[in-house]
């Protein structure tokens, strides 16, 4: 009896074979740009199916380990990730994950060929593009608020070989999300320095060689309007911690190759950046730039499973014929690439903002398309994900297909840098100003305005009937309807890009993918319908309204 071995799904260079990723870069960048960008692009699809994945396995298989006291009881709180994983994140330098927005090769549309680098990246890496992203946005805040520290920090940070990391280190125990919770406290030094105390309950890329923190100074007032941010050297010129002790490193049900660690801070001696105080204004400024780099890691998880799934689908066979061959696999495949179409168009539009504010552009408009961006995109990849995982069959539930390693990874993506709701309340606090509610509305106006092509004509006001409900509450937004109306924009503004990506891709390209990926969309409800706030507080309390009153009494 012969034994049937069944042959195993592979990615191919994505850049080449991934029709959605290409004309979006083809789509938003000029061609003189695209033809530049294109060899780097090639180079990271090809190395993200060869030298890439190989190392991530290694880096899962061995995570980082902590040493806490050498053989001579001296306590070294040695934290060890494996070479692999050192190596990926080496990789994502020399390619330049970090580098590239400041060298700016490509003007304000660096930002774009960036996140088709990270779309590449990310997927097959183990997560090692979290040391990069807080680089990345370290790099941007001290180059905003401290032009000193920048001078000094940006070489290392945006070097290509042997450059530094830098961590961000704001969640402790007590606040999470509520930053004005810190505890850390500054005390300021005779040299003009902080020695930082307290404890930091969630910090990844622990071996990173600086980070930066908010504490609050001695005396300051309660709050996160008493807190300031601080950049610190995780090591003495020695090699020794500044005042830095681990207390154990995390178990998380994902990024296992990713040294995350829970540190004491005592007499950790650290520079305020750009002065005393605005800490949590100063380091809203990188967090802009992690929140785009997690939604980027959405489709690119997506587009990575996408990719193998379809490759199965021409090697399984299933009831007598190959899985493509079947009407309702490849109608699934295609709900799950209109929704990658949709991600990925809105994360690359995004960038494009975030690069125009960069060059002197409008900075206030990539900051509402930001949390945006990542509170939908971020989500939206844990379902593709989902989903995709469920078309290898038992196989994707198998660790060692690699397949696990990527669903559980995209998880962490929704609470890095801002959890839904915190994204939702950055949304409302956005929409204060009205006039940039007002401009949403008009740029939406706009972009269906030019969309004129004959066979997009049912699309167009389906999109057009979605934004006229959001209208009123985006222009006097409510707490209780910020999700709702978070997600609507996002939904909405997803549905507008794909409807002008259809009509480029018609015209320029004859290709009705984007066509038929905006019918999908655009056939869904594209704005929630509203709930009661005693409904809602009923299902997620597990008590009727009269009890919920019964129960606050007691408290």
């Amino acid at each position: 009896m012969s034994e049937f071995l069944q042959e195993a799904p592979k990615a191919p260079n994505r850049f080449r074979a991934d029709r959605t990723l290409r004309l979006t870069l083809e789509r938003l960048l000029p061609a003189e740009i695209f033809a530049a960008a294109a060899p780097a692009l090639d180079r990271m699809g090809e190395r993200a199916t060869t030298e890439l994945p190989a190392l991530a396995d290694q880096a899962e298989a061995n995570p980082p380990r902590l040493t806490p006291y050498d053989a001579w009881g001296r306590r070294i709180d040695r934290i060890e990730p494996s070479p692999a994983f050192d190596r990926l994140v080496a990789i994502g330098q020399e390619e330049g994950l970090v580098a590239l927005p400041y060298e700016a090769p490509y003007g304000a549309h660096t930002r774009v060929v960036q996140a088709g680098l990270l779309n590449l990246f990310d997927p097959v890496t183990a997560v090692a593009s979290c040391p990069l992203t807080m680089s990345d946005g370290a790099c941007w805040l001290l180059r905003k608020h401290d032009p000193a520290l920048a001078a000094r920090y940006l070489p290392r940070l945006t070097a290509r070989h042997g450059g530094w990391t830098s961590g961000q280190w704001m969640t402790e125990q007590q606040g999470g999300s509520d930053v004005g919770r810190t505890g850390t406290v500054a005390r300021a030094a005779s040299d003009g320095s902080f020695l930082l105390t307290g404890t930091k309950w969630f910090t990844s890329a622990t071996s990173a060689d600086m980070a930066l923190a908010l504490a609050r100074p001695e005396g300051a007032a309660d709050g996160s309007a008493g807190l300031s941010l601080f950049l610190l050297e995780l090591r003495r010129p020695d090699g020794s911690w500044n005042g830095i002790h681990v207390r154990r490193l995390k178990d998380k049900m994902g990024t296992k190759a990713l040294p995350t660690a829970e540190l004491d801070l005592d007499g950790t001696v650290a520079t305020p950046v750009g002065g005393i105080g605005r800490g949590v204004a100063k380091i809203a400024s990188l967090l802009n730039i992690a929140r785009l780099w997690a939604a980027l890691a959405g489709p690119g998880s997506v587009g990575h499973l996408l990719a193998l799934a379809r490759d199965y689908a021409n090697k399984r066979e299933v009831f007598g014929s190959r899985l493509h061959t079947h009407p309702m696999h490849t109608a699934w495949l295609a709900q799950i690439a209109a929704e990658y179409e949709a991600m990925l168009g809105l994360c690359f539009e995004t960038a494009l903002a975030l690069g125009h504010a960069e060059h002197g552009g409008n900075a206030s408009w990539a900051r509402l398309l930001t949390p945006l961006t990542k509170l939908s995109c971020a989500r939206q990849g844990i379902w593709g994900a989902s989903e995709l995982i469920e078309s290898f069959g038992g196989a994707g539930y198998i660790e060692d297909t690699g397949l696990p390693r990527v669903f559980r990874n995209v998880h962490v993506h929704t609470i890095w840098e801002g959890t839904t709701n915190v994204l939702a309340h950055d949304v409302l606090r956005a929409l204060t100003d009205r006039t940039l509610g007002q401009a949403w509305i008009e740029d939406i106006e706009r972009r269906l305005a030019g969309v004129t092509h004959p066979a997009l004509a049912p699309i167009v006001p389906r999109v057009a009937g979605a934004l006229d409900r959001l209208r009123p509450l985006v222009l006097a937004p409510e707490e209780a309807e910020g999700r709702r109306i978070a997600q609507g924009m996002a939904r909405v503004t997803q549905a507008a890009i794909l409807a002008e990506t259809a009509q480029w891709r018609l015209i320029h390209k004859d290709d009705r993918s984007a066509l038929v990926a905006a019918e999908i969309v655009t056939r869904q409800p594209l704005l929630a319908e509203p709930s009661s706030d005693m409904e809602l507080a009923s299902l997620a309390y597990g008590t009727m309204p009269e009890e919920q009153t019964v129960l606050r009494a007691a408290e």
